[in-house]
């Protein structure tokens, strides 16, 4: 079992404000993950796929900020919250120090162990969106988890046509 880290043990019933304000580092954490994977396999064909992906979780974590944001007194902007934020935490749970590490010992052809770590990374996104949608019927909040849940459903298609850029063995 990977070791998970989303919510502290003392963290028994966070706010909305908390639970966004975690969203949106599990976003900024997923972003650094897949943009050490553009840096160490700039030039791959299956990048591409990836690039989109770093670039969908920064316009997840966009969303939550708004609102974020709409439930603070004087928010700073997107791109100081963002910014000063560790992204410590892929969506799924495991650290992404430890993920990036994964990198260094993938296969000769790395392809299809990205694209499998991605995989896993957008189902457990897709998981998380949906309980969050679940937890927040009948609020404002419901419609836009759901929004987000079947965008995590669009990630898990562009990895797995990505898959076609992995060299058979």
């Amino acid at each position: 079992m990977p070791r998970l880290k989303v919510f502290a043990a003392d963290f028994n019933k966070p706010s909305l404000v908390d639970l966004l304000y975690i969203g949106m580092n599990l976003e900024r954490g997923t972003w650094r993950f897949y943009t050490a994977v553009l840096a160490r396999y700039a030039g791959s064909s299956f990048t591409r796929s990836v690039d989109l992906l770093a670039r969908a979780e920064e316009g997840h974590a966009r969303l939550l900020y708004t609102f974020w944001a709409a439930e603070q007194e004087d928010p700073l902007s997107f791109e100081e919250v963002y910014e000063a934020m560790p992204g410590d935490i892929v969506e799924g749970g495991q650290e992404v120090d430890a993920m990036v590490e994964r990198l260094a010992h993938l296969s000769e052809d790395p392809c299809l162990d990205i694209i499998e770590m991605a995989l896993g990374i957008e189902f457990s996104a897709y998981d998380l969106y949906r309980s969050m949608a679940h937890r927040f019927v009948g609020t404002p909040m419901e419609k836009s988890f759901l929004a987000i849940a079947q965008a995590e459903k669009e990630h898990m298609r562009i990895a797995s046509e990505a898959l076609q850029y992995c060299e058979e063995i």
